[in-house]
């Protein structure tokens, strides 16, 4: 039998970008932590992401910030008909348009 805990929804790469959607402007240390893995394995996560154009990637004096491209398709045969933004939309509904707009406007 399986432990509750261990399900997962999500592999890691899609664990990270809903994670980034629901943070806009997270970092490193913060993706980390949320998913329970190294920095050094964010990293490469960060890195698929970016060399699939999924990703807003913002540099504030020595960190990082990302964000989603929320108009991008969603790299999955099953999926691709969705952007990212409409699909994470479709699974976090409200949570997630609140997010979006609240960071859209607090944009410089």
């Amino acid at each position: 039998m399986i432990p509750q805990a261990s399900l997962r929804l999500f592999c890691s790469h899609g664990a990270a970008l809903f994670y980034i959607a629901q943070h806009p402007d997270c970092t490193i240390r913060d993706l980390a932590d949320a998913l329970v893995v190294t920095r050094r394995t964010v990293w490469g996560l960060i890195g698929d992401l970016k060399r699939a154009d999924l990703l807003n990637i913002r540099k504030q004096g020595k960190t990082n910030h990302y964000r989603v491209k929320e108009d991008a398709p969603f790299p999955d045969p099953l999926l691709s008909h969705l952007t990212v933004g409409r699909l994470f939309q479709t699974l976090a509904g409200e949570t997630f348009r609140r997010r979006t707009a609240r960071s859209t406007m607090m944009r410089p």
